[in-house]
């Protein structure tokens, strides 16, 4: 007999409210064969995922290269730009979609993407409503409530993924911490609302509605860094969509991001991705 480990309700209680904060509208749906050497480069100015429905392809984005096989996913939380190359002859869903109103922090949580092998094989009451994707971008043929419909089911599969994704252990340390106490989570909603305002620790410290001392300690036991350091890791992932999706100059991103010069920005910006922005920008056009 094998007995299966259960979450604790806590856990399972945090996990849901997670999901169901999470809303998308669909932006764009693109089905491509390839043919085997085949290359296909495309940005998006927001989130998506890529399944492949059969062959096997290499994915790059910023973050890196890795090979797909059929029946695998990734999930892009922001704005990214990939190039896949057909290993053999393969056929993939692009879907592109973006956050209806607010920015969600717990999609500012996530890393830059998030690959769930065999998502056909854990998840195959999704893999039906990603074959029957036929949205009007990609019939043709639209019909009254499909933008809605294809929204709810984009959201749908992102969270089975995100589901399976999470009790695969892929997830960051603390990650369900940080999203589930309510102090610390109005701390990173307002963090990742407005990351080029001129925060102070007093005034995170009011947002937490806790003393000074009691919100340091708590947010580095929940978060695992500084207030100060999280808010640079917002900055800097905030910057490279700025990069990735427009042209702004660099001494336009750092007034948009609460930095006093362009050179105290662009050392910031080194120091975390280990390019400078200009750097950046081309090594991810490369990738779009």
């Amino acid at each position: 007999m094998t007995l299966t480990a259960t979450p604790p309700a806590s856990t399972i209680d945090t996990f849901d409210r997670a999901l169901a904060s999470l809303e998308w509208t669909i932006h764009g749906t693109d089905r491509d064969r390839l043919a085997a050497g085949t290359p296909l480069r495309r940005p998006h100015t927001a989130s998506g995922f890529v399944y492949l429905s059969s062959g096997r392809v290499r994915l790059t984005a910023a973050d890196g290269t890795r090979d797909l096989d059929a029946g695998d996913l990734v999930f892009f939380p922001r704005a990214h730009a990939t190039t896949v190359v057909a290993l053999e002859d393969a056929e993939l869903l692009d879907v592109a979609f973006t956050r209806p109103g607010q920015r969600q922090q717990v999609a500012e949580t996530l890393p830059e993407h998030l690959y769930v092998a065999d998502f056909a094989g854990q998840e195959p009451s999704m893999v039906a409503l990603i074959e029957g994707m036929g949205c009007p971008q990609a019939t043709g043929r639209p019909r009254p409530g499909d933008t809605v419909i294809c929204s709810r089911i984009a959201t749908t599969i992102v969270s089975a993924a995100l589901r399976t994704w999470n009790e695969a252990g892929c997830a960051p340390d603390r990650w369900l911490q940080r999203i589930g106490d309510p102090h610390i989570g109005a701390v990173l909603d307002a963090l990742h609302a407005e990351p080029g305002r001129p925060w102070t620790f007093e005034t995170l410290a009011r947002i937490a509605m806790m003393s000074r001392s009691a919100f340091a300690e708590r947010f580095r036991e929940v978060v695992g860094h500084t207030p100060r350091a999280y808010l640079t890791t917002v900055r800097m992932e905030t910057a490279k969509g700025l990069i990735l999706t427009g042209d702004a100059s660099v001494a336009e991103l750092a007034g948009a991001l609460g930095y006093v010069s362009e050179d105290g920005f662009a050392r910031a910006f080194q120091r975390y991705t280990g390019l400078t922005p200009a750097r950046w920008r081309a090594e991810a056009a490369l990738a779009a």
